[in-house]
């Protein structure tokens, strides 16, 4: 990313950090954790310019931790999702888009939740010793 002349970002909320919980946020705190939260945050990086525009013409975006991460267009209404008619919103890994802001070249898509799958926190579990807090 330092040699992107533009990035794209999936930031959290404050809020979405707050539903975490204690038990997430210390483990996102613990230095056992550093290698699974680093990979956490390659799923949170474009290292290029991707808009509001774009993401909604997308199916997925590309981080730098090269997995895809699927973008899905946000449904309101219906039944067991048949039925809704799109409201212009879009999720990516799940997390729905709540604000765009440009700084410069870059992009950063402010987030209702963590983009990077829920399945690295097990990692985490790993780590915890039994007994222990």
């Amino acid at each position: 990313l330092r040699d992107a002349t533009a990035v794209t970002m999936f930031a959290p909320t404050d809020e979405a950090m707050t539903q975490l919980g204690d038990k997430k946020l210390s483990q996102l705190d613990d230095i056992r954790n550093e290698e699974t939260v680093l990979r956490m945050a390659t799923y949170h990086a474009v290292s290029e310019p991707v808009t509001a525009h774009e993401l909604f013409a997308s199916a997925g975006v590309i981080p730098i931790s090269c997995d895809t991460v699927p973008v899905v267009r946000t449904v309101s209404g219906g039944l067991f999702g048949l039925g809704g008619t799109e409201d212009g919103g879009v999720t990516v890994g799940g997390s729905k888009v709540v604000e765009t802001v440009n700084i410069g070249s870059h992009i950063i898509h402010r987030t209702d939740n963590l983009v990077s799958p829920s399945l690295l926190w097990r990692y985490c579990d790993q780590l915890r010793i039994p007994g222990s807090k």
